[in-house]
């Protein structure tokens, strides 16, 4: 029975992606007078050459035996389980992005920082601490004045 590994899921949808952006691409308006092959000419040779490669992929993935792997549940739980840190930080992050209109830009750039670095670095000592909330606050001013006053931008 054929499972679906990494290789096969990324030909096939980079397949679907080639096939979809091919009949799209004839949406782009035909030549003129000037141009000998139009402007869809570069689009569908790049569309091409995705496409070979990804069917070249789907073949040599095939040729390949995948061992038996262990059951779904132990799978979903080892991926999680290796991927923890990965899976907090969009957590932080679209924590940071929902409190961003309501907190203002240095506090919640402050509050990011200082979780995410915390997060990353695991911070045990009362001396990280200090250089994480130092940074983090020193950081998220010197980002704020910038675009404030060099680049004109205004952060929420």
């Amino acid at each position: 029975m054929l499972t679906l590994t990494k290789d096969r899921a990324l030909a096939l949808a980079l397949l679907l992606m080639v096939a979809v952006m091919w009949m799209e691409s004839g949406d782009i308006r035909p030549p003129t007078s000037w141009q000998p092959y139009g402007s869809a000419l570069f689009p569908r040779i790049l569309l091409v050459v995705i496409g070979v490669l990804s069917l070249l992929i789907l073949v040599r993935s095939l040729w390949v035996n995948v061992p038996e792997r262990p059951g779904a549940k132990r799978l979903v739980t080892e991926w999680f389980q290796s991927r923890r840190t990965t899976l907090a930080l969009f957590l932080l992050f679209g924590l940071y992005a929902a409190l961003l209109p309501v907190v203002g830009y240095i506090a919640a750039t402050i509050g990011f920082l200082v979780a995410s670095l915390a997060l990353l670095l695991g911070i045990d000592t009362r001396r990280k601490w200090m250089i994480n909330l130092t940074l983090s606050a020193t950081l998220a001013i010197v980002i704020f004045v910038v675009f404030r006053y060099g680049l004109n931008v205004w952060l929420p």
